[in-house]
């Protein structure tokens, strides 16, 4: 009853209210994810030229884009074609925002900052529709877990501090909120009472902080099975995955997006990873820009096929992943298959009193500064740790006060926390931005 009444009644009220249309956006996915591949393509094909019109006609960035290799937008009509157009990188973006790589839309627009496990600050330009967009496909990977609308369930994250509209969403779909970064024996021990008082059988967050929850658990003879769990965010390694699902008794289902407002994919009940191709084009190609074969791995580049007010066109995500040879699941599902998730590293930082900081501990906290451009955190010292900031411009000494008194105050408090200012971070080999390296 309570599902029933959230979807046909609450929710679409409050679609109303804020402009997002994520109930029908659900509804819509819901039946075409059965679609067959060849009717998805043709739907995809569909808003790609769309996406392209628009952009051309209304941002200066991709209109110069086009102009600059002679392309005209009617041509851009199905995935292969954008393989014509440039692949466009964050610093790209960033150094044309937000004049030239934004359009009004008929809503209010936001800033939203991410460094996601980069540790490099950006900010996208959104609005409500473009959030209910990529909110619908997260609802439709949740059900994908066993989740329906109204169940109650805890999730692990960063925004602690949770705002009017947050706290209202918490309350209308039974979100029980905690922290992803303060996992020291007592947090983890009054989660895990939390879920047993009210019963929780969905579990959802980041997978470092779930993988530290279920040995709390299993210390402790907790044996309570699961319904689901469901991560995001970070790497689900191997014996995360196994510790997690032995000690919850369940299955993971992986989730994959990006904080620009892409859900890129989602593992279903046979533990295939879906892409959610009516919501954005995903191409894997190797260096020099070519689409790499089945099984090989590729950089990862969306193209979201809603414009949006900051449309992101053959965006290099810095990701790696596999694109899968099977074509179908045993699911039913039409959307094609990606193999696995490559490259986000994601080292813990431990604590002299236990804590166990992953890396959105990090970001959640320097994204906010806007005086940095880059870091790194490395860990020396049992008790000690190095921030390797690479500024936008000089940082002062109450600024990095600052940044350690936060960190501090959020979970870091008996570390000791020295900075060097480079000028510039290097990249790893396997060409992604370690954002941590525990030399422990």
């Amino acid at each position: 009853m309570r599902t029933k009444l959230l979807r046909n009644l609450i929710l679409p009220l409050g679609d109303r209210l804020f402009g997002q249309n994520m109930m029908a956006r659900l509804k819509f996915l819901e039946g075409a994810q059965y679609w067959p591949l060849e009717k998805i393509v043709s739907k995809q094909s569909d808003d790609l030229n769309n996406l392209i019109q628009i952009a051309y006609q209304e941002v200066p960035f991709y209109h110069k884009l086009l102009d600059d290799k002679g392309i005209k937008p009617e041509t851009i009509r199905t995935k292969e074609d954008l393989a014509r157009l440039p692949v466009v990188t964050k610093d790209m973006l960033r150094e044309n925002f937000p004049h030239q790589t934004t359009r009004k839309t008929s809503q209010k627009t936001y800033l939203a900052s991410t460094s996601g496990s980069t540790g490099k600050n950006f900010y996208v330009t959104e609005d409500a529709y473009t959030a209910g967009w990529y909110r619908a496909a997260f609802l439709l990977s949740l059900e994908w877990a066993g989740w329906r609308i109204g169940e109650a369930h805890l999730q692990t994250g960063m925004t602690l501090e949770r705002s009017h509209d947050r706290r209202i969403k918490d309350w209308i779909l039974r979100c029980h909120y905690k922290s992803a970064y303060q996992l020291d024996d007592a947090h983890l021990v009054a989660i895990l009472a939390q879920m047993e008082h009210y019963k929780l059988r969905h579990l959802w967050g980041y997978p470092g902080s779930l993988y530290y929850l279920a040995q709390q658990a299993k210390k402790q003879g907790w044996n309570q099975p699961l319904k689901s769990v469901v991560t995001w965010g970070d790497s689900l390694f191997p014996h995360y995955r196994s510790e997690i699902e032995m000690t919850f008794k369940t299955r993971v289902y992986d989730t994959y997006g990006i904080a620009e407002g892409v859900q890129i994919a989602a593992q279903c009940e046979e533990g295939h990873y879906h892409l959610h191709a009516l919501d954005a084009v995903i191409e894997f190609l190797d260096d020099e820009g070519h689409s790499v074969l089945p099984d090989e791995i590729g950089n990862i580049v969306i193209t979201r096929l809603h414009p949006g007010p900051m449309p992101l066109i053959r965006y290099a995500i810095g990701d790696l992943g596999v694109v899968s040879s099977n074509k179908t699941c045993s699911c039913g599902r039409g959307f094609p298959l990606m193999d696995s998730i490559q490259g986000r590293n994601t080292d813990i930082i431990f604590t002299p009193s236990g804590n166990r900081l992953i890396v959105h501990f990090f970001t959640g906290i320097l994204e906010h500064f806007s005086e940095i451009d880059t870091f790194q955190v490395i860990q020396t010292h049992p008790d000690t740790i190095l921030i390797r900031i690479q500024p936008k411009a000089k940082i002062s000494l109450d600024v990095l006060n600052q940044i350690k008194t936060t960190l501090a105050n959020k979970g870091a408090a008996d570390l000791k926390i020295d900075f060097e200012i480079v000028e510039k971070i290097h990249i790893h080999p396997t060409g992604k931005h370690r954002f941590i390296i525990n030399q422990l």
